[in-house]
C-alpha cells in the first residue's frame, strides 16, 4: 500500500497554498492598478475565494492519488471548479474565463469544452450587461448542436476518412479553445499595456502568467479525466 498524506493535512495544505496564492494577487492588483487603495471587503473576498479553491484542488489531489470512484471521486472534484468559479466576479472573470476554457481544452473531450464555452457566453449575454454580439452567440450555438450532431452520427461507424474526419475536427475544436484562453490572456495584456510603461508592463504580464500556472495546476487536478477515464474514452 502507498503511503499518503492524511485528508485533512492535504486540504489544509491545498488551502494554505490558496491563502498565499490570494495574497501574492493581492499585491499584483495592488501593482497595476492606476488608481492602487485597498477596501477591506475586497481583499477578504480574494483570500476567502482563493482559499476555498485551494482547500477544494487539495481535497481533489488526494481523492485522486487514493483512487477514490465513483461519487468519491466526482464530488471533490465539482468542489474544485465550484469554488474556482467565484474567481469570475466583477474584474476576475477574464482570468477565470481564461483559465477554464484553457483547462478544459487540455484536459477534456473537445464536444465538453465546446459546450462550456457556450453555455457561458449565452448567460453572460442574457444575465449581464456585457455586450456580447448575437451572431458570436448563434454561431457558438450552431457549431455546438453541429458537432454534437456529428459526432452522434459518425461515432459507431468504422469508415476511415469519417474517422479522419473526426479527429481533424476534434483536434480543430481543441485548438479554438485553446485560442479562446489566448485571446483572454491577450485582453488582459492590452489593458495592462495601455496604462502602463513598456519595462513595467512586461514585468506585470509576465507576474500575471505566473499566477495563471497555480490556477491551471488546481483547475487540472479536478477537470483532467483519471486513468480509467482515458481508456473508456479511447475505447470509444
Amino acid at each position: 500500500m502507498a503511503s499518503h498524506w492524511p485528508i485533512g493535512l492535504t486540504i489544509l495544505s491545498g488551502a494554505g497554498c490558496g491563502l498565499l496564492w490570494g495574497i501574492v494577487a493581492r499585491i499584483w492588483m495592488r501593482l497595476i492598478s492606476t488608481n492602487p487603495e485597498f477596501s477591506v471587503e475586497g481583499t477578504a473576498y480574494i483570500l476567502v475565494v482563493a482559499t476555498l479553491f485551494g482547500a477544494g484542488a487539495g481535497f481533489a489531489f488526494t481523492a485522486r492519488r487514493r483512487g477514490w470512484v465513483g461519487w468519491r471521486q466526482y464530488v471533490p472534484r465539482s468542489l474544485a471548479v465550484i469554488f474556482f468559479l467565484p474567481f469570475g466576479v466583477a474584474g476576475g472573470l477574464p482570468l477565470m474565463l481564461t483559465m477554464l476554457v484553457f483547462t478544459l481544452g487540455t484536459t477534456q473531450l473537445p464536444i465538453i469544452g465546446l459546450w462550456v464555452v457556450t453555455g457561458f457566453i449565452l448567460l453572460l449575454s442574457i444575465a449581464t450587461d456585457i455586450n456580447i454580439p448575437q451572431y458570436v452567440v448563434g454561431i457558438l450555438l450552431v457549431s455546438a448542436i453541429a458537432f454534437t450532431s456529428w459526432t452522434l452520427l459518425t461515432r459507431k461507424r468504422q469508415d476511415d476518412r469519417l474517422q479522419f474526419v473526426n479527429v481533424w475536427l476534434k483536434r480543430l475544436v481543441r485548438m479554438f479553445l485553446i485560442l479562446l484562453a489566448l485571446i483572454g490572456i491577450g485582453i488582459v495584456a492590452w489593458d495592462i499595456m495601455s496604462s502602463h510603461t513598456l519595462g513595467f508592463a512586461v514585468l506585470y504580464i509576465l507576474s500575471y502568467l505566473v499566477l495563471l500556472y497555480p490556477l491551471f495546476l488546481g483547475l487540472r487536478v479536478a477537470l483532467a479525466p483519471t486513468k480509467n477515464t482515458h481508456t473508456k474514452q479511447a475505447a470509444g
